[in-house]
């Protein structure tokens, strides 16, 4: 009966010590080194060089007086994300980053 006692409070002292572990371990660091290029005209692709999460292009452009977004897919960092917007209107683009 001992040896049992020992045994279940030895599993709760692993469990415990391994939830600390586990939460003194960072959640991960947001994308870093991210630019967006203009590889065309009409479009935004944008890349990050490292960090955790992900990024997204983002494409500006005016219809009228209201300015609007496109935006590309969410993507890994270390990977390209390419969204497009009517050439004539285009004012611009970005990163939008999560992560």
């Amino acid at each position: 009966m001992r040896i049992r006692s020992l045994s279940a409070a030895a599993v709760l002292t692993v469990a415990l010590g391994a939830g600390t572990l586990a939460a003194a371990v960072p959640a991960g660091a947001a994308p870093v080194g991210c630019r967006p290029t203009y590889p065309y005209n009409g479009a935004v692709t944008t890349y990050c060089s490292g960090g955790t999460g992900e990024h997204r292009a983002v494409c500006l452009y005016r219809d009228g007086g209201t300015t609007l977004k496109n935006f590309g897919a969410w993507v890994p960092t270390t990977s390209s994300s390419t969204t497009w917007c009517p050439p004539a209107s285009m004012i611009g683009g970005n990163v939008e980053i999560r992560g």
